[in-house]
């Protein structure tokens, strides 16, 4: 049976991204291994698995109409959701497998789902003019995010190591910049716009 990812979160099917990325924060931060010891792992991983599905739009809708994230019928499922003929995980025994599926499945997809992904606003003048802003991570950590000058709108800065944890370690945590025009500029802000205008910027 597939895992209801709704209830693992503790959301409703209509919770929006923000009221599921608030759940996923607050049961991360309360099962993290680190605070709960082992005992926790498998909740916190649970807890993981569904926040990448239900936080993807494109994820969650096939979740939502099949059942399922995975287009290619793995977890028993079929791509029209129904139960995959003559498929049985315990089928992964007689191929030398001593892990179990669990462990292949974290051997072959953990790094990929630990890996991070978020946006973070920035001024106009801190792209053209470089800055650098602390932030913090899920799990309390302090990082600084250094902003060199002429920074793009979309560019992304890769922090190794302050992703999600998985069994050999931790993924990486990836930033894209969203550089935001103000709605209104003032007339001293028009002025000097139009002076870098007329030297060509």
């Amino acid at each position: 049976m597939a895992k209801d990812y709704y209830k693992i979160l503790g959301v409703s099917k209509n919770a929006s991204e923000k009221e599921i990325k608030q759940a996923y924060r607050k049961l991360a931060h309360q099962h993290h291994p680190d605070k709960v010891g082992a005992i926790g792992e498998e909740k916190f991983k649970e807890i993981n698995e569904a926040y990448q599905v239900l936080s993807d739009s494109q994820k969650r809708a096939r979740y939502d109409q099949f059942g399922t994230a995975d287009t290619n019928g793995w977890d028993g499922f079929s791509a029209q959701g129904g139960r995959a003929s003559g498929w049985d995980p315990r089928d992964f025994g007689g191929f030398g497998f001593s892990g179990g599926l669990g462990d292949i499945f974290e051997n072959i997809f953990g790094q990929a789902f630990s890996q991070v992904q978020t946006e973070l606003s920035i001024t106009l003048t801190q792209a053209v003019l470089g800055a650098e802003i602390e932030l913090q991570t899920t799990y309390g950590e302090k990082i600084n995010l250094r902003i060199p000058e002429g920074t793009q709108d979309g560019q992304t800065f890769r922090f190794r190591g302050k992703g999600q944890p998985f069994k050999r370690g931790r993924g990486d945590l990836l930033i894209t910049v969203r550089v935001q025009l103000p709605r209104r500029f003032s007339r001293e802000q028009k002025e000097l716009l139009e002076k870098l205008r007329d030297l060509g910027l």
